[in-house]
């Protein structure tokens, strides 16, 4: 039968005189499966990871601690726009309650042209509470509201 050879069948091939033209392309595809494959199966397995952890929240908290003080920033994903009108808040454990706000918006007021901020005194790496916004996909003529655990 005309079988195409393994690779070490290949190789054993190629080293018979005047066969080594002819089983390079072989010798060549199973070294390249051999060093792609680990990296598809990292590449599946990050997929997949990903897929798990579900999609993106619209926004999220970033924590900047300068001095005595933490400067945190709501970051809208790409495809978010924050509510101006409706100030983003940040319910502490404590019942404190932090607003967050920009000087820059939209030209018609509605919107933050530049990711709100607000100021927590202390130093805290990590921030913890109830954050409630008002967000709007790009496209979108509503908003909607948004409550997360953070």
């Amino acid at each position: 039968m005309g079988s195409t050879p393994s690779g070490a069948a290949a190789a054993t091939k190629a080293a018979e005189p005047g066969n080594a033209a002819a089983a390079c392309p072989e010798i060549r595809r199973t070294v390249a499966l051999r060093l792609v494959a680990p990296a598809l199966v990292l590449a599946l397995a990050a997929g997949c990871a990903a897929a798990e952890r579900g999609p993106a929240p619209p926004v999220r908290l970033e924590t900047t601690v300068t001095g005595d003080q933490t400067r945190l920033t709501l970051v809208p994903a790409s495809s978010i726009k924050l509510n101006a009108r409706a100030k983003p808040a940040l319910e502490l454990p404590d019942g404190s309650v932090l607003r967050f706000d920009s000087p820059r918006l939209t030209p018609d007021s509605a919107y933050f042209a530049e990711p709100p901020v607000a100021t927590l005194s202390g130093r805290h790496r990590r921030v913890h509470g109830t954050l409630r916004a008002s967000v709007c996909e790009n496209d979108a003529p509503v908003c909607r509201a948004l409550v997360l655990e953070i």
